[in-house]
Parts: C-alpha cells; structure tokens; sequence
C-alpha cells in the first residue's frame, strides 16, 4: 500500500511540476508578446514623430531686410548704366531745365532744387559742371580726346584706352540717363577752376556734406571711394546720381554701390516668389 501511495505522491509532484512550468512558460511568452507589441509600438511612433517632424518641418524663413526700400529691380530710378551696361538716351520730352540752366530728368527736378537750396543754406551752395549729356555729345568729346592722343604719338587702340581711363565711352554714361550730376561747391570751384574735377574735393567741408546729406533728397555719391572693383569708375565726389531718398538712405547707410543693392533687390524678388 505504501508503495501505491509513493507512486501516487510522485506523480502529483510530476503533474503539478509540470503545470508550474507551463504556467511559467505561458507567462514569459505573453510578456514577450507584449514587450514585442510595446517595442514595436514605440517603433512606430517614433517612425511617425520623425515623420510627422519631417512633414511639418518649417520651412526656412526667408531673411527680410526690415529697412530695405520697396522698389523694383526695373524701376526708372535704378537703372544702371555704366562700363558694363550700355544704357540708352533719355527722350527729349522726359527732361527739364534747372533754376541754373542744365536740363535732366524732370522727375528729379524738384529734389534737385531742394537739395540745393539746402546745401546754399549750409554754407556750401552748389556749382554744378555737368547733367544731361546725349551720346552724341558724348562721342564727340570722346572722339576728341582720343585724336588728340593719336597726335601725340600714341596708336588708336592705345588712344582709346588712355581716353576710358579718364571718361566714359559714349552709349556707357550716367548722364544719358538724366539722372546724374557732376557738382562741387562755390568754394573749391573758385580755388581749383583748372583741377575742379578732383577726388580732393571729398575731403573738403563741402564734399563731406554731400556725402552726408545728399541721400536725403534721394542722391547717391555714385562712385565711392574703394569701390572701384565694382563700379569700374575711380572715386568721384562730384558725382551724384538719383536712386529716391528711401534707396538713397539705404544705400549709404549700408555704404553700397548701386551694382550691390541691385543684387540684394534681385535677391529680394527671388526670395517672394
């Protein structure tokens, strides 16, 4: 008897060692299952927070200028002339005469007079030497110059170059346009009659107001100093060239030659679109 109840005792234990064990194995399985989903779960979401972070990233903000004037890179005030870029003459209808006699364009008339009457009441009133010049007139000074050169012995093309150097070839000058000025002050130009086209004059009280108070009556120093690189032109005080006073201001304050603001104007267009 006590042997049936040995053979009984273990199998008890057998059976219910074996229920511990399936137990136990069904219990690590569902928590496998469950790390599994847990694991992938989080996989997921994170695959969707890049995804979602990809799809909603912002896109980058454009960089604005806050004080950059609202103009156009084709605006008749901008354009540009120069020894790189042939310009065309302006219309005979387009222009007007100034209280001294020189005719440009009569847009700017007004903020001529004013910036004249402005610099007299400074102590520093203005000569002007040159406006308007049509290419004709231009040509022929050039022409002259450049015969002038020959009979001194140089060949032609080296005439040409020796006169580029000095004036700008016709077809290439500011003053087609209407929109530039060549002024000085009362004061250097009864100094220096023979040498008044000087960058000297820069230095002198009246160039240094201009310098300062020219942009805002919407003139520019054209051709600055150290900017010769880009503008193709020797510094010239003298100078001046109508942009508007908004341009003006943000061109001088950011000491720009008009050929770098255009470029930030065609950035700016760019950049809306």
């Amino acid at each position: 008897m006590n042997k049936y109840f040995g053979i009984i005792a273990a199998a008890g234990f057998l059976l219910i060692t074996l229920a511990v064990a399936l137990q136990q194995e069904h219990a690590e399985s569902a928590i496998n299952t469950k790390t599994s989903k847990t694991i992938a779960k989080t996989e997921t979401t994170s695959s969707q927070t890049e995804g979602s972070s990809h799809s909603n990233k912002p896109k980058q903000i454009t960089h604005k200028i806050k004080d950059f004037p609202k103009v156009t890179a084709e605006d008749w005030s901008l354009v540009l002339v120069g020894p790189l870029n042939k310009g065309s003459e302006i219309e005979t209808g387009g222009l007007a005469k100034l209280s001294n006699g020189y005719l440009v364009d009569k847009r700017i008339v007004s903020d001529y007079e004013k910036l004249k009457a402005a610099a007299e009441k400074a102590g520093h009133p203005l000569v002007m030497i040159s406006a308007f010049r049509s290419i004709a007139s231009q040509k022929a000074v050039f022409d002259q110059n450049v015969t002038m050169l020959m009979n001194q012995g140089q060949s032609k093309e080296k005439a040409i170059e020796t006169t580029k150097r000095t004036m700008t070839e016709p077809g290439y000058s500011e003053h087609h346009t209407g929109l530039a000025l060549d002024v000085v002050d009362r004061q250097w130009y009864n100094s220096y009659p023979d040498t008044v086209l000087d960058h000297q004059f820069g230095e002198t009280d009246g160039g240094k107001w201009l310098q300062e108070h020219a942009r805002e009556y919407g003139f520019i120093i054209r051709y600055p100093e150290g900017k010769q690189a880009i503008t193709k032109i020797d510094y010239e005080p003298w100078h001046l060239r109508y942009v508007g006073v908004e341009t003006a201001t943000y061109i001088e304050k950011h000491q720009l030659t008009l050929e770098e603001f255009l470029e930030q104007v065609k950035e700016q267009e760019r950049e809306n679109e």
